[in-house]
């Protein structure tokens, strides 16, 4: 999806990352990319990546 919105020459506000967030004893991964709406409002999309046990 980000790809085609640069291609509609919608600018990104937060080039499309790979994240994983501690969540108890495991980490949830999401891959997101953020854009800003003509009001200045940012709008995440983002799209799961399961769990994983925590690195230790």
């Amino acid at each position: 999806m980000a790809k085609v919105l640069g291609q509609a020459g919608v600018e990104l506000f937060m080039q499309p990352e790979t994240k994983w967030y501690g969540v108890g004893e495991e980490e949830a991964g999401v891959h997101q990319f953020l854009v800003q709406d003509p009001d200045g409002y940012l709008v995440r999309f983002q799209s799961s990546l399961g769990r994983r046990p925590t690195a230790r």
